[in-house]
């Protein structure tokens, strides 16, 4: 009798655990890796990609430019050779189109997609939403994005029916840029985007298209530039950085590691190794903290 009872006190606590879990929100521990830009640099994605399966990611997001030009059917096979071994460990690749990536009337873009796996919710390829537990991740075709308003009226809509406590954004065009020729389409998008983002309360948006890191706090979300996947590197203006930023001009990805209410990020160079930030200099850093409801 004794032993029933302890057996069922037992479950009565690991019940109320399991359902206080779930009215806050926290889902079991979940890692994913982040980076963009590979373009033609195959020997640096080959290198990243065999670093990437050393944290056993539960998904890889790609912030675009994936290959040099969209309309080459040779580039998309080289591009899926390289990626082989995240596919062959089951580890779901998530793209986001770039500019590089525009396939004219070709529909490779399309296709793979559809190779990758993905069966967009919205019946586009171009922009969809992917929910892992506690984490959804919406994807968003930023070269049409301008003109586009479907897909700002999809993303209003879709954020607020996810559940999870987790929510970020990846498009191609980064809204803050290092890069003063750049300035001025960073500011289109920032128009364009910022006022929505701002009003969703993102966890943290990843853009590629500028190549190399770089990480600025705008109203309280997290820009995470990650262009670093092999296309040649740019060098980048600390000037245009506002206090707090952090960048680096190298080859990396991003390691996420979502945990209760907080989502960390680790910035990682082609060795394996943490990379030493300029600016601000904090490697791991917090993306964003949801602990204050």
């Amino acid at each position: 009798m004794v032993k029933r009872r302890q057996f069922l006190l037992a479950t009565l606590i690991a019940i109320a655990l399991w359902l206080a879990c779930l009215i806050s929100g926290q889902n079991s521990p979940l890692t994913f890796v982040v980076y963009g830009d590979t373009r033609t640099g195959h020997d640096v994605h080959k290198a990243i990609v065999a670093q990437i399966l050393k944290f056993r990611p539960a998904f890889v997001l790609c912030t675009g430019d994936l290959v040099s030009r969209g309309t080459e059917a040779d580039q998309w096979e080289t591009f899926f050779q390289i990626i082989k071994p995240i596919l062959d460990a089951k580890i779901l690749y998530i793209p986001v189109k770039g500019n590089h990536d525009r396939d004219g009337e070709t529909g490779l873009y399309a296709k793979a997609v559809e190779r990758l796996g993905l069966k967009p919710d919205t019946g586009n390829p171009n922009y969809f939403s992917v929910r892992f537990g506690d984490v959804c991740v919406f994807v968003l075709d930023s070269n049409t994005i301008l003109e586009d308003d479907a897909q700002l009226r999809w993303l209003e809509k879709a954020f607020s029916e996810c559940k999870g406590l987790h929510k970020f954004v990846a498009f191609h065009h980064p809204l803050f840029t290092l890069i003063e020729r750049r300035a001025a389409e960073a500011e289109r998008f920032r128009q364009r985007l910022q006022p929505l983002l701002d009003r969703l309360k993102v966890c943290a948006v990843f853009v590629g298209h500028d190549h190399h890191f770089y990480c600025t706090k705008r109203q309280g979300i997290t820009y995470v530039t990650t262009g670093g996947g092999g296309a040649p590197l740019y060098d980048l203006d600390p000037k245009l950085a506002q206090e707090g930023d952090s960048f680096l001009k190298a080859y990396h990805f991003i390691v996420i590691e979502v945990s209760g209410h907080k989502a960390l990020a680790t910035v990682i160079g082609m060795d394996g190794e943490k990379a030493k930030l300029e600016g601000k200099s904090e490697n791991p850093f917090i993306l964003c903290d949801h602990s204050g409801g």
